[in-house]
């Protein structure tokens, strides 16, 4: 356990490797337990701020891009650029950059990344299959916006109960409404007064 200084882009140095913490967690100083397989990060109280893979390599940056989107929503300019954001485009679904795409076309003043980043900060709260499904979904009903995707996530976490029938067998007199033919000659009677 060693206590490390952040540098600038939000990453603590253990040996010759860089692991970042959530840009809007970050502190000066944090706490760096190294483990054979992982290293945590934790804040001066003891709260684990990241969770990374160890890496043996030299000069290494592991990054977790969900850590910098809270920034990246506020400079959405940097989007582009930002070295965590580029790796993770490398292997992220189509529908993503179909989803970035549409977004940028419909808000090209920097409304349209800050949208995207505000879909992808949903990964906290949900798995990735589950969240690139509710993108694909709400690329295919028009649904190009953080709402859309959220609505679509809500249809696919909610329990799908059919409607049930309702039970009037206590009151008869009102099991046939509804199922009474319909008298068309009252509507024809309001379209000749529509004339």
């Amino acid at each position: 356990m060693v206590t490390v200084r952040l540098n600038p882009y939000s990453q603590a140095m253990f040996e010759t490797n860089r692991y970042s913490v959530p840009v809007a967690k970050a502190r000066r100083e944090v706490t760096l337990k190294a483990y054979p397989f992982s290293v945590d990060i934790s804040d001066e109280k003891g709260n684990q701020l990241a969770h990374h893979p160890r890496s043996y390599g030299k000069e290494q940056d592991i990054f977790d891009p969900l850590h910098y989107l809270s920034l990246l929503e506020q400079r959405p300019g940097a989007f582009d650029y930002a070295k965590p954001i580029k790796e993770w485009r490398k292997d992220w679904p189509q529908s993503y950059s179909r989803m970035l795409e549409n977004l940028q076309e419909k808000w090209p003043e920097g409304r349209g990344v800050q949208e995207f980043v505000r879909i992808l900060q949903l990964h906290k709260d949900y798995p990735a299959d589950l969240l690139e499904q509710a993108i694909e979904q709400a690329l295919s009903y028009g649904c190009v916006h953080l709402d859309g995707v959220l609505h679509c996530l809500h249809q696919l976490t909610e329990p799908k109960e059919p409607p049930q029938s309702l039970d009037l067998s206590d009151r008869p007199d009102l099991q046939n409404i509804g199922n009474q033919p319909i008298d068309l000659s009252c509507y024809e009677k309001l379209l000749k007064y529509s004339w």
